[in-house]
């Protein structure tokens, strides 16, 4: 990897957009009101849900079922296009989104694009035939959200989506592309993208929708990042809702380092996906002390944190990514200092502090298993960081493996012989050299 991409991959925060329900408009002009806020996280990389020109065609036939189960009735899913190089007026205009690239680079935010790939709505069927996947009879095929196939044998499909790639780096300036469902697309695809955006702009990052289990390469010259969906959609809920032993978060973790030593992947408690599967119980509404313990472990274990928006309000609203204009959208009654701060606060330490930016990861064996996680980031130069978060609902007790400055602390007690106890939902990182 090259060091700049380097450099950036390590210091990344990721916050993501989703333009309905960012604010009550909907819009990119809207969201760039806001970019203040998101800047204040200590966030570095803004990445916008599609607002490529979605689908309009009413045909239930060709919804997903998530799309139907959401009772929204809106046809125009942003992950179902129609046309790949136009901008959705639902959300804005050209210069709406120039406008809005321009004034998070002047915040010092970098933008990441979605770019989906994997399929297409019908309407891009009837408008680019050649583009797609048909059967033996000719008719279009259909992925398990029934959604239009692109067809990746076509030479002429790949330099429409390569020139696609293209264009929204050269006219607007994106820094980074989230590739949805990456996994799904031929890899040397991705590759060739790469090595074409690479000529406009450099350094240039990509985050793929996929386990890095999946395709192990991804990382060699595609990608820069991938997903780590079994945290985010599985561990992570079943923990907040049932209780659900946090040993499966290190299950999570090994299984992707098994597949590629030193990988890198976000760290998320939420996205798009899970905020809109999850509909009025939201983490927030679950416990905003248990986000915060579960933050603590998305900063200080390796890869990259990644914010869904909302989380500085400790917003608890439905959120749908099938929704109409103006239905759902994020509740900023609550004031956001103290979640903000905190959050900055994880971000400094996440830059900052040699251990965790860029040190070594061990998890530590303890006497509470089923709720607390305890872990060690050694720096380069030795100096050590202990961490210990308690995701359960009770205090622990363990002992803590060093002594030295208190970096972050909520809810710690220590006791004789090393011992430390943890409350419900706190939290401990203290560093020794």
């Amino acid at each position: 990897m090259q060091s700049q991409r380097y450099e950036l991959v390590k210091n990344a925060v990721i916050y993501q957009i989703n333009l309905r329900v960012f604010t009550k408009e909907g819009t990119l002009a809207a969201a760039e009101k806001f970019l203040p806020e998101v800047a204040d996280t200590g966030a570095d990389i803004v990445y916008l849900c599609p607002f490529m020109e979605s689908d309009s065609d009413p045909d239930p036939a060709h919804w997903s079922m998530r799309q139907k189960r959401s009772l929204c009735g809106n046809p125009r899913n942003p992950y179902r296009i129609a046309d790949f190089f136009k901008v959705d007026p639902e959300y804005g205009t050209d210069d709406d989104l120039r406008s809005f690239v321009k004034t998070a680079h002047s915040l010092h935010l970098k933008v990441m694009f979605d770019l989906v790939y994997m399929h297409a709505g019908p309407s891009f069927g009837k408008t680019h035939p050649d583009h797609v996947q048909k059967d033996e009879s000719g008719k279009v095929k259909l992925n398990n959200f029934n959604f239009c196939l692109l067809d990746f044998d076509s030479p002429a499909a790949r330099e429409y989506l390569w020139r696609n790639m293209e264009y929204w780096v050269r006219e607007f300036d994106a820094d980074a592309y989230r590739c949805d469902v990456g996994g799904a697309v031929p890899l040397d695809f991705w590759v060739e993208g790469r090595r074409r955006v690479e000529k406009i702009k450099k350094p240039f990052l990509m985050l793929n929708e996929a386990e890095i289990q999946h395709r192990p390469a991804d990382q060699e010259e595609a990608f820069d990042i991938n997903y780590c969906q079994w945290w985010t959609q599985m561990s992570f809920p079943d923990i907040f809702r049932s209780g659900m032993p946090v040993k499966a978060l290190v299950y999570d973790w090994h299984n992707a380092d098994s597949a590629r030593p030193g990988a890198v992947v976000i760290r998320a408690l939420e996205h798009h996906d899970s905020a809109n599967d999850m509909y009025y119980a939201r983490m927030e509404k679950i416990s905003s002390a248990k986000c915060e313990a579960a933050y603590v472990l998305c900063y200080a274990v390796n890869g990259v944190p990644f914010l869904y928006n909302g989380c500085e309000h400790c917003d608890t609203s439905r959120h749908s990514i099938f929704g109409n204009p103006g239905q759902f959208f994020i509740d900023r009654s609550k004031d956001r200092t103290e979640r903000t701060a905190f959050l900055r606060k994880l971000a400094d330490l996440h830059r900052n502090e040699a251990a965790i930016h860029n040190g070594s990861m061990q998890w530590l064996e303890n006497s509470a298993p089923e709720s607390l996680c305890t872990w060690l980031r050694t720096a380069p130069d030795g100096e050590k960081i202990f961490c210990a978060v308690n995701l359960g609902n009770e205090p622990v007790r363990t002992r803590c493996a060093i002594n030295g400055q208190t970096l972050l602390e909520r809810g710690a007690k220590f006791g004789p012989g090393g011992t430390l106890t943890l409350e419900a939902n706190g939290f401990l990182l203290i560093k020794h050299r």
